[in-house]
């Protein structure tokens, strides 16, 4: 996907990110209009801590083309946004999942 009506000033990268319960949806997108979308389980602690971290960690790394270790801080000079929204709450409303008061 390329977004053609993209601000061609944008030199940095642009995230979408929804963390879900089971998933954590990432839209990616690039300075020349290129999109990319992939998914992350939400919990993984194998393999990482917190899924929005490790998806930007993981572009950034793709990006500028320099490993980023997980736990190193990450430099945001190459984010642009972050927009970033979140149903667990939601759901656990609707499932009356959370703590009784």
């Amino acid at each position: 996907m390329v977004i053609d009506n993209i601000d061609k000033k944008l030199e940095r990268l642009g995230f979408g990110i929804d963390r879900g319960g089971t998933f954590t949806d990432v839209f990616v997108v690039y300075p020349n209009g290129n999109c990319k979308t992939f998914k992350l389980l939400s919990e993984d602690p194998q393999n990482y801590i917190d899924a929005p971290t490790e998806a930007i960690r993981r572009i950034l790394s793709e990006f500028t083309g320099k490993e980023i270790k997980k736990g190193e801080l990450i430099d945001v000079k190459n984010i642009a946004w972050i927009r970033m929204g979140t149903t667990v709450a939601t759901n656990a409303l609707l499932e009356r999942k959370g703590e009784p008061m």
